[in-house]
This record gives C-alpha cells, sequence and structure tokens, in this order.
C-alpha cells in the first residue's frame, strides 16, 4: 500500500511540475513562432534542429531521431523519439510543444511513451495547457537514469482536414529534467530552437 501510494503521489507530482510560464518560450498559437517555411523547408536563422546541446547538470544534449516527417491525408501517424545523452541523476523530465497550425494534429489521437524505467501520469500521456500548448513527460518511481537512452516516443496523429499541401510545425517551446520536482534545469524555446515540420523538406 506503501509504494502504491508513494507511486501515485509521485506521479500527481509530476502532473503538477514545472512552471506555469515557461521562461523565455514562444507565446502559443503560433504568436511567438517562427514562420511556417516555403516549399523548399525551414531556411535561415528560424530554421528548427533536431538537436540540443545543453551542456547541464542533468543533461548533455536532447534529440529528436530522424525519420519521415510526412502525411498524405488526415489521421496518419507520425512518430518523435526523443533521446538524451549525458543524463545524470534524472528521474523525471517534460516537454511542452508548440502546433502551429493548432488544428493540423489531432490532440485527442495523439500520444506520448516514456520508456522505462519512465512513466506517464495516470489518466493522460499529453495535457492541454491553457493557451494551447501541449505538456507530457515521465517520472521514474525506482532508479535514477544514467547516460545515453531514449526518453520516449511521441505519436502526433494528422487532423481530419490534413492534406498532402499542408504543413505543420511542432516546436518544443519548453523542456525540463532532473531528480525531482523542484530541482530541474529548465531550457526554453529560444535554448532549444528544436523541432520538426511536417512535410518539410
Amino acid at each position: 500500500m506503501k509504494s502504491r501510494l508513494a507511486t501515485l503521489l509521485c506521479l500527481l507530482t509530476l502532473a503538477a511540475c514545472g512552471t506555469d510560464t515557461p521562461k523565455e518560450a514562444g507565446a502559443p498559437g503560433g504568436l511567438g513562432l517562427p514562420a511556417l517555411p516555403g516549399p523548399t523547408g525551414p531556411t535561415g536563422s528560424d530554421a528548427l534542429g533536431l538537436e540540443a546541446q545543453l551542456d547541464g547538470r542533468y543533461i548533455k544534449s536532447i534529440r529528436i531521431e530522424d525519420s519521415d516527417f510526412t502525411a498524405n491525408g488526415p489521421n496518419q501517424e507520425i512518430v518523435l523519439t526523443f533521446a538524451a545523452q549525458g543524463m545524470s541523476n534524472v528521474k523525471q523530465f517534460e516537454f511542452r510543444l508548440e502546433i502551429d497550425p493548432i488544428d493540423a494534429l489531432s490532440f485527442e489521437s495523439s500520444s506520448f511513451e516514456p520508456v522505462q524505467p519512465f512513466i506517464a501520469p495516470p489518466g493522460f500521456s499529453i495535457e492541454m495547457m491553457e493557451g494551447g500548448q501541449w505538456r507530457t513527460g515521465g517520472a521514474s518511481v525506482s532508479q535514477a537514469k544514467e547516460g545515453n537512452d531514449i526518453l520516449g516516443i511521441l505519436k502526433l496523429v494528422t487532423g481530419d482536414r490534413f492534406s498532402a499541401s499542408d504543413k505543420a510545425q511542432v516546436r518544443v517551446a519548453f523542456f525540463s529534467i532532473g531528480p525531482s520536482f523542484s530541482d530541474r534545469d529548465d531550457y526554453s524555446a529560444d535554448d532549444l530552437n528544436m523541432g520538426i515540420i511536417v512535410n518539410g523538406e
């Protein structure tokens, strides 16, 4: 009983953790996002990368594994695998995502699957925040994670009106990682400059 209670408290803590407003993160709903790319994909200083060098206390870098981020119609799955390098004493992490345009992807059909020892909060794997950001993450109730490994897999599903000519930007607006909800390194959208363009080139 004590173990179950401790697990529940840890997961509830994860669900309530982090600051309500990421430091220096762009405004949700496209207001703080770089413009969507033209036919040739993102260019210039606004281009989003798949990897961010962080050199923090609890992580050295975070990346989205290269994949085929394309879709030609509604209800199609796009997979983002988040991999961490140089983890030290990590028991919790959180991502906040900005989707532009917001209706390009289906919130209800999308999901996040943390990789063991991390587990998702009870009842949901992605939370819609006020302002439209998508919030997800994981927590370990047993061991702290060290070294290099996959944090989790984000499965995005295109919206009902999505077509092959549409583009959608998925930007990591905030990332937080560390041993507890009160002891983490926080990274803003400007720190990360990280994300993908669905149907970008």
